[in-house]
């Protein structure tokens, strides 16, 4: 993972909003162009 989604990924754990499973991580990362599916 790239390290921004890892950073959004603690932050929203941090506010208690989801846990940050890796589908999750994965999903909010490609949205927002962060992962590469070739990775």
């Amino acid at each position: 993972l790239v390290g921004g989604a890892a950073l959004l990924a603690y932050a929203y754990q941090a506010a208690g909003l989801y846990p940050p499973d890796d589908a999750t991580i994965k999903f909010i990362a490609r949205e927002r162009g962060w992962l590469r599916d070739d990775v």
